[in-house]
């Protein structure tokens, strides 16, 4: 007698996968703890997950958020909301933009406190101090994560942010936090190093790759850099330095995206010492061509219509998009936004959202932008069509009055 697929009778441990692949990943380790025979199926299933996250703060960004409340209690039911619900992948890095004003306000615990009597020694200042508590952007978020994964926080005149909707939001002054969550992928496929630079660091005309690749973030020295996202606090001569290094190596095959900022925090969850002082941070992007696209368009002072903005961000699109998991960054200049379109809010980002309705976007309004055009399609591109290629000089790299649109795509 032969048996078909279709009589086949699903075993327990095939039942229980396919339930575990419709929750979310905090009921995912929940149940690992359930007994021994779940415990496999939920590190498989973590393995197996490769989603990229995005949400905003305040959650809705259509109206003015200068009103909002930024009690510490608000924000905890939020974020832990999202994370219990609609988190599927476990996060490695948080990327974390914020608008100065929200970065100032933070966010503000008033614990119950007993009242004090005739016989406490306790000034009403000393009561006052241990009923309120004020937590910045970073120590507020670190709660809610898991040990592994790190934060990288910018804090800026404005930023560029994306609901949990999909819905993307330029914000150029009211409060505003956005938060891009990247989980662990195959080295071979996606991988991402933070960095640190610190203030004093010296930069010389002879550091070879191998320490360049040390500086930025210990990339393995038999592992290309395909793109660095640099965020600087002002434009010193090391980081202007690190960038000409990174050219001499990489004159055609690097994407470099970034912008001067007011503030940057960095925490890798591991290191306990002192921080030391820096104003040079960002993330590193390895992967195979193969499975790592990344392309970047430059709009520079000029192009300054929606029409104009929607034709060179068309140079963006390409028949992979549709079919990869993908993210994108966007750095633009405090001096565009409203002020360039007549008074019209988000059009770049929604020219981008038009093209690209699924998604994530993320992003600043800096004092400077970093980045140039690269449109080399990596999974197709020749030798000859790579020596071809226009070098990328220092001077095309640093702009004023402009905005970068990077996209990474990722074909699993």
């Amino acid at each position: 007698m032969s048996i078909s697929s279709n009589d086949l009778i699903p075993t327990i441990y095939d039942v229980s996968r396919a339930i575990f692949r419709h929750l979310p990943i905090r009921s995912v380790d929940s149940c690992s703890l359930v007994c021994q025979s779940w415990t496999p199926i939920a590190r498989l299933t973590k393995e197996h997950r490769h989603t990229i996250h995005t949400l905003s703060y305040p959650s809705d960004l259509s109206t003015s958020t200068s009103q909002n409340s930024y009690d510490l209690s608000d924000f905890d039911t939020y974020i832990s909301s999202y994370i219990s619900n609609n988190l599927w992948s476990l996060p490695s890095l948080a990327l974390v933009v914020t608008t100065k004003s929200l970065d100032r306000k933070c966010f503000i615990s008033l614990s119950s406190s007993s009242p004090t009597t005739k016989h406490s020694k306790r000034t009403r200042s000393q009561t006052t101090a241990r009923q309120t508590k004020m937590l910045n952007i970073s120590q507020a978020l670190i709660r809610h994560l898991n040990r592994s994964c790190k934060i990288l926080q910018t804090v800026s005149t404005g930023v560029v942010v994306t609901s949990d909707e999909n819905q993307s939001y330029e914000i150029e002054i009211d409060n505003a936090m956005g938060i891009l969550f990247l989980p662990r992928f195959p080295s071979n496929i996606f991988g991402i190093y933070p960095f640190e630079i610190k203030y004093n660091t010296k930069i010389s005309d002879s550091m070879s790759r191998s320490d360049l690749h040390h500086l930025l973030g210990g990339v393995p020295d038999d592992i290309p850099i395909r793109c660095v996202i640099f965020f600087f606090t002002g434009r010193q001569s090391h980081s202007v330095d690190c960038i000409k290094k990174l050219l001499e190596f990489y004159s055609t095959d690097v994407a470099i995206i970034g912008g001067v900022v007011n503030k940057i925090r960095y925490d890798d969850r591991e290191n306990q010492q002192k921080p030391l002082v820096y104003n040079t941070c960002g993330l590193v992007l390895t992967g195979d061509p193969k499975h790592l696209n990344i392309k970047q368009i430059l709009l520079r002072s000029h192009i300054n219509t929606r029409e104009a903005v929607q034709e060179k961000l068309k140079q963006l699109k390409s028949i992979e998009n549709n079919e990869c998991l993908s993210f994108g960054i966007q750095v633009s200049c405090v001096a565009r936004g409203e002020a360039v379109y007549n008074g019209e809010k988000n059009v770049e980002c929604s020219e981008f959202r038009s093209l690209f309705p699924k998604i994530p976007l993320i992003g600043i309004f800096g004092n400077g932008e970093i980045g140039h055009d690269y449109l080399l399609n990596d999974t197709e591109a020749s030798q000859k069509e790579r020596a071809s290629t226009k070098k990328i000089a220092i001077n095309d790299v640093f702009h004023t009055y402009s905005t970068i649109f990077s996209l990474i795509s990722l074909r699993m």
